[in-house]
C-alpha cells in the first residue's frame, strides 16, 4: 500500500509537481489521447500491485513510467501551459537519483518558481479533466473492524 499511496501522492502535490529544469521538449506533441491516458495510468495500476516495495523499487517504476510518458508524449489538445507542466514533470523524474526516498517528494515542489506551479496545476488539470482521476480505480486500504484494546 506504501507505494500506491507514494503513486498517489505524486498526483496531489502540486499535482505530479516535480520542479527541476531540463527537459522534455523532445516527447512528441500527437498522441491520441487514449494512449495517452493509457500511459497516463500505468504508473498508478502497477502500484497498486506493490504492497511492499522499497523506496528504490519504487523510484524504478517512477522512472520508467516516466520514460513511458516521454516516448508517448501528449495529446495536441493539450494547453501550452499543461505541456510545460508535463515537461517540468518529465525532467524532474529524468533527473531523479536512484536512491531518491519518499521524504525528496514531500519537498518537491519547494523549488517551483510561480509559473512553474501554475504550468504543474494546468497538467494535472488538463490530465484529470482528460483521463479521470488515477485515485478512482486505487483501493482503499482495508480498516480493522475493532478497535485495538490497550
Amino acid at each position: 500500500m506504501k507505494s500506491a499511496l507514494l503513486a498517489a501522492s505524486l498526483v496531489l502535490v502540486g499535482g505530479t509537481a516535480f520542479g527541476c529544469s531540463g527537459g522534455s521538449d523532445g516527447a512528441p506533441a500527437d498522441a491520441s489521447q487514449d494512449d495517452y491516458c493509457t500511459s497516463y495510468r500505468t504508473l498508478f495500476a502497477d502500484m497498486s500491485t506493490m504492497t511492499e516495495a522499497t523506496d528504490a523499487e519504487i523510484i524504478a517504476k517512477i522512472k520508467d513510467w516516466g520514460a513511458t510518458m516521454q516516448e508517448t508524449g501528449t495529446p495536441s489538445d493539450m494547453p501550452d501551459d499543461a505541456r510545460a507542466g508535463f515537461e517540468t514533470t518529465l525532467a524532474f523524474i529524468d533527473d531523479l537519483a536512484e536512491d531518491a526516498t519518499a521524504e525528496d517528494f514531500e519537498k518537491m515542489d519547494s523549488d517551483l518558481s510561480e509559473e512553474e506551479t501554475k504550468q504543474v496545476a494546468e497538467f494535472d488539470t488538463y490530465t484529470t479533466e482528460t483521463c479521470g482521476s488515477p485515485l478512482d480505480n486505487m483501493e482503499a486500504p482495508e480498516m480493522p473492524t475493532e478497535a485495538p484494546t490497550q
